[in-house]
């Protein structure tokens, strides 16, 4: 069949696309490897189907429509119409080309945990854009799942409005949902696509619906959370009690779910306090149902921001409060004593002369009996303060007075004439580390090195060549090792047996047969728990070992 289809190389689809390469078929479709120009030259993936089909016009308008629709995990369509090559006519979609999809890696292994997340995070995205404008994808599968610049991306030649009824060009498979093709295609029909594509992912091996026809699939035990419990909301026979694509967002990243969280309760906040301040600012008091407004939409209100109760009151009402009342028997009121607005300024300016005068004077006081306590012994320090920087110079340190310096500094020219005869080096010139306050306790620890062990004897798992040949990437194995105080290990676990049991095997009989030599506690040799990383590639293993514990 494929050298049949390889006689198309070189033709021109649509006067616009011009096949390179054949890439694969099925038993309805045909893609090949073809370049067009757009203004430079670009390559893309075209897919074929027969014409000779009953919903050919739906089929060409939802290729079309797939092509408006915008996401960084979506496939872009080019183009998509009807052709003819060699008599033959065809429908056809262009779409942007991907390097590799995932089916071409789960038969050599299955995905990591930071792989299955990556995964998950991509097409989950992806499904939240098209089920929020009411459109389905209908065929989530490994080979769906495509890699373009290092970026997973999800097809974009099957997505069709949600609810529509389409026409199965292909085989029931795992991947569609228990009640199709009997019912039209919903967002749910994807999510349990979607969780068959993950168990896949890690088991290497898709999801099989149980005898019962009431039961839900079972979830291998080789799926971990956060992934089985997804897996296992995904996997519910009742559309209705799957998870959507968003709850799935949420769980994977429950960060940005929090955040998203209390964003939408401010945004409730907000319209729910205009809502209600609505009636009084428009003045319909009368209407009882509040309807919520967007704050542009309120007018500006006519009483000003501050009530007229209280306002301040008028310089000329002030100066009539000053004044006495006259009590009817004729007797004048007690006054009420208001000081002029200029006093408090004027006091305050008084206060600031009369620090400015006496500041000095108490500075003065208080540093002389400090310039008088400084001792000549201290003189040896004089070049170690005149080297350290001015900016960490306390500025209320005094100079120290001028004797002859040591011979590793420089000698000042008025040193020079007054000591003719350099000091006799009776003892080592005392330097500032001499004078300085013992650490405390606290300090010492920080400053001190912490006892570490190293991997003496590193032991590489025995790989055959064929095993090896099989691996696509790296195959990662995490192993747990509790070593003694001779370094020796005594206990080894699998802390990521990765996804194969063979090299996990390996990893683990390797482990156990490294030495190290012990970490040092107080002069003593000390247990120490340690983890292994083995990285498994098609040039060999090779192994890094981290000290957790002391």
């Amino acid at each position: 069949m494929s050298d049949m289809w390889k006689k198309w190389e070189g033709q021109v689809a649509d006067h616009k696309y011009q096949l390179q390469r054949y890439l694969g078929s099925t038993d309805h479709s045909v893609v090949f490897l073809a370049e067009f120009h757009d203004p430079q030259p670009r390559q893309a993936a075209i897919k074929f189907i027969s014409a000779d089909v009953s919903d050919r016009d739906q089929q060409i308008a939802a290729w079309k429509n797939a092509a408006q629709l915008s996401h960084p995990n979506l496939i872009q369509i080019y183009g998509a119409g009807l052709c003819k090559i060699e008599d033959t006519e065809l429908l056809y979609v262009a779409m942007e080309y991907a390097e590799e999809n995932l089916a071409q890696v789960l038969p050599h292994r299955a995905l990591m945990a930071e792989e299955g997340k990556e995964l998950l995070n991509a097409v989950a995205n992806a499904l939240v854009y098209l089920h929020g404008k009411n459109m389905t994808h209908g065929h989530v599968r490994p080979s769906n799942i495509l890699a373009t610049n290092e970026v997973l991306k999800l097809s974009s030649d099957t997505i069709f409005p949600a609810g529509e009824s389409r026409e199965m060009r292909r085989e029931r498979s795992a991947y569609d949902a228990p009640e199709l093709p009997d019912s039209p295609y919903t967002p749910a029909a994807d999510i349990w696509s979607l969780g068959v594509t993950l168990v896949e992912a890690f088991t290497q091996q898709p999801t099989v619906l149980p005898f019962d026809e009431q039961a839900d699939p079972i979830v291998p035990p080789a799926v971990r959370d956060p992934f089985l419990e997804i897996a296992r909301h995904t996997l519910q026979r009742e559309p209705r009690l799957r998870w959507t694509s968003a709850k799935i967002t949420e769980r994977l990243n429950p960060a940005v779910a929090a955040a998203r969280s209390v964003a939408a309760g401010a945004g409730a906040t907000s319209h729910s306090a205009v809502a209600s301040a609505a009636p009084a600012v428009v003045g319909t008091a009368s209407v009882s149902t509040p309807t919520v407004m967007s704050p542009v939409d309120v007018p500006l209100s006519k009483e000003p921001a501050i009530p007229l109760s209280k306002q301040p009151p008028a310089p000329a009402k002030r100066a009539a409060i000053s004044t006495p009342p006259v009590r009817e028997d004729g007797a004048a009121a007690q006054e009420t004593v208001v000081l002029p607005n200029y006093v408090i300024p004027l006091f305050a300016a008084l206060l600031a002369i009369i620090a400015l005068i006496l500041l000095p004077l108490v500075l003065r006081h208080r540093t002389r009996p400090q310039a008088s306590t400084v001792q000549p012994s201290a003189s040896a320090n004089a070049p170690n303060v005149a080297a350290t920087p001015s900016n960490s110079t306390p500025a209320n340190v005094l100079p120290a007075p001028k004797l002859a310096p040591a011979k590793s500094a420089p000698q000042p020219a008025e040193a020079s004439t007054t000591h003719a005869q350099p000091l006799t080096p009776a003892a080592p010139a005392t330097t500032s580390r001499d004078t300085e306050v013992p650490p405390t306790p606290a300090q010492t620890k920080f400053n001190a090195p912490q006892a570490r062990g190293e991997a003496l004897d590193q032991v590489k798992p025995e790989v055959s060549a064929k095993a090896l040949a099989t691996i696509q990437g790296t195959v990662r194995v995490i192993v747990n090792v509790h070593v003694d105080a001779a370094g020796n290990v005594t206990e080894a676990t699998l802390d990521n047996a990765g996804p194969s049991r063979y090299f996990a095997d390996l990893a683990l009989k390797a482990a156990r047969q490294w030495v190290f030599t012990p970490p040092d506690a107080n002069g003593r040799s000390v247990p120490s728990d340690w983890q292994i990383q083995f990285a498994f590639t098609q040039a060999g293993a090779n192994a890094t070992a981290n000290q957790v514990q002391p």
